[in-house]
């Protein structure tokens, strides 16, 4: 128990020595990382209704059979790839989110 008092101590110590200028680039990133962490969310909410709605016509398309069947997977293929390139797109903006941060905090350091 100790020992965590004496962490939290030297932690806070630490933290109090920051300058002002390195509290706000750690800020600006903690934002870019929260925005980043919404876009993720938001595009794999959306990746997911694709998905389901993907699987419903999978389903769909296999008790349809025929040529019925063979329009209904093309379907649910197109919408499980589109729900992948959603995911990827939500993921690359988050990572751009981030970057802009980041060079933004590195431009600041600059001057």
């Amino acid at each position: 128990m100790r020992c965590l008092l004496i962490v939290a101590v030297l932690a806070s110590m630490t933290a109090c020595q920051r300058t002002p200028e390195q509290q706000h680039a750690d800020a600006m990133r903690s934002d870019a990382a929260q925005r980043g962490a919404v876009i993720e969310n938001q595009a794999d909410a959306q990746a997911d209704r694709l998905q389901q709605q993907a699987s419903d016509l999978h389903n769909q398309a296999v008790q349809a059979g025929g040529m019925t069947g063979e329009r209904l997977k093309i379907r649910a293929n197109a919408m499980d790839q589109e729900s992948r390139v959603i995911r990827k797109q939500g993921d690359m903006q988050a990572d751009a989110v981030k970057e802009d941060a980041d060079a933004r905090v590195k431009a600041s350091e600059s001057r």
